[in-house]
């Protein structure tokens, strides 16, 4: 009878949680993927909060309270960033959250061709000084991790 209770309520826990997949940076700034598991509604804030939370040993460029807004358009996925949270970053600090953030979308997401980025509710040409915002993301380069070289 224990198990059987045990059962009926670990068992929906099991079929309605997904694992998804973040992508931190080891000390060297080489990816490293975390399986994590939610069985909430909002995924794309539950990935922005875990990524500004690296496990032990990892690093992170994603700040909390970084997502302001987000939405699909068609194929494609428009998110827009608040830019205190990542004032003051330089090129490499730029750079790196652009490739956490979309490595962990592609990855997770897979009816998602292209990611916008917006700061503070409108388009710029910069994410604040150095990544060029002006145009999508897509899926087919920046799918893998660009630093890699890519495949």
């Amino acid at each position: 009878m224990r198990k059987l209770v045990l059962l009926v309520i670990l068992l929906p826990a099991v079929i309605f949680c997904r694992t998804y997949t973040v992508f931190y940076l080891d000390q060297s700034l080489s990816p490293i993927a975390v399986n994590v598991r939610y069985d909430g509604e909002d995924v794309l804030n539950f990935l922005f909060e875990k990524l500004s939370q690296p496990e032990a040993g990892a690093l992170t460029f994603v700040q909390k309270n970084l997502l302001r807004a987000y939405f699909f358009v068609e194929k494609s996925l428009v998110i827009d960033l608040r830019s205190l949270a990542v004032a003051g970053f330089n090129f490499q600090e730029e750079r790196y959250l652009i490739h956490q953030l979309l490595r962990t979308i592609f990855e997770n997401f897979k009816a998602i061709d292209s990611v916008y980025f917006v700061v503070d509710g409108k388009r710029r040409e910069r994410l604040l000084n150095y990544v060029d915002i002006r145009y999508g993301f897509v899926r087919d380069i920046w799918s893998s991790w660009p630093i890699e070289g890519g495949s």
